[in-house]
């Protein structure tokens, strides 16, 4: 039974692959100690384009919105496909879909073409952060897909970022765009937008999602311990990180439409 489901039209690369061996190149050290040379309260620089994903897909395929998110290693795309009529004519609220998908090459490990109880946990978590920006819901459903990532909180983060982005461009009414952000604990000090290896290292990890204009948090999650203290600082820097990418994810979003 189970080999039939195995599509034998795709090339069975490895399990696991290998980066290229480069010469090593010198890293600088900042004082806090990270090995990008950010200080702990720096951001990775952020780069967003909206506008069609495939200038040659068709009118019938063509998505309503999209955008193309990076954020130091992370490249995320995004399409909106919607507002369209749901299958119940007579419901005042509409559904909010969400699908997530890695790309094959986006880790260090080989991906599955088939979608995973991870990538469905990662669809879940961005409905529910999306979701309470908008003002009317009809049925639509962008269609997420990660290229790279490095770390998982900053890769759900981009996502959320990516897909207000995406939103924004279809044309779609919100109350505020959602932005997200990340943080993590090492030692006694909270270190913002984390990369994989220092998510590993850290004893704990919060990522918000919130709507600065209208000052809601639209959604919250923190793995490990902490003291209520320090989960109060992390919630207030982390509030103030989503505020400085809200104005970077507007400040391209302002550049689109000049052009």
């Amino acid at each position: 039974m189970s080999a039939n489901i195995i599509d034998r039209r795709r090339i069975n690369g490895p399990q696991r692959s290998v980066e290229p061996i480069y010469p090593k190149q010198p890293t600088s050290t900042s004082s806090a100690g990270r090995p990008d040379g950010r200080a702990q309260n720096a951001v990775r620089p952020i780069f967003v384009k909206t506008g069609p994903l495939s200038p040659q897909a068709s009118s019938a395929a063509c998505p309503s919105g999209s955008a193309y998110y990076e954020q130091g290693k992370i490249r995320i795309s995004c399409a909106i496909y919607g507002p369209r009529q749901g299958r119940k004519s007579n419901t005042r609220m509409g559904a909010f879909d969400c699908d997530f998908k890695y790309a094959p090459f986006s880790c260090s490990w080989k991906r599955s073409h088939m979608r995973t109880s991870d990538e469905k946990e990662i669809a879940l978590m961005l409905e529910q952060a999306i979701s309470p920006a908008f003002v009317w819901r009809r049925t639509r459903r962008p269609a997420s897909t990660l290229l790279s990532r490095d770390g998982k909180a900053a890769t759900i983060s981009a996502a959320i970022n990516c897909i207000s982005a995406a939103l924004v461009d279809a044309g779609i009414e919100l109350y505020d765009s959602v932005a997200a952000c990340s943080v993590a604990l090492s030692g006694s000090q909270w270190i913002y937008d984390c990369t994989q290896e220092e998510e590993d290292k850290a004893e704990c990890s919060l990522m918000m999602a919130r709507m600065p204009s209208a000052d809601e948090v639209t959604y919250l999650l923190q793995h490990g311990k902490t003291s209520p203290a320090q989960t109060e600082q992390a919630i207030q820097a982390s509030a103030g990180v989503c505020t400085q990418v809200y104005a970077v994810i507007c400040h391209y979003l302002q550049a689109s439409l000049e052009q």
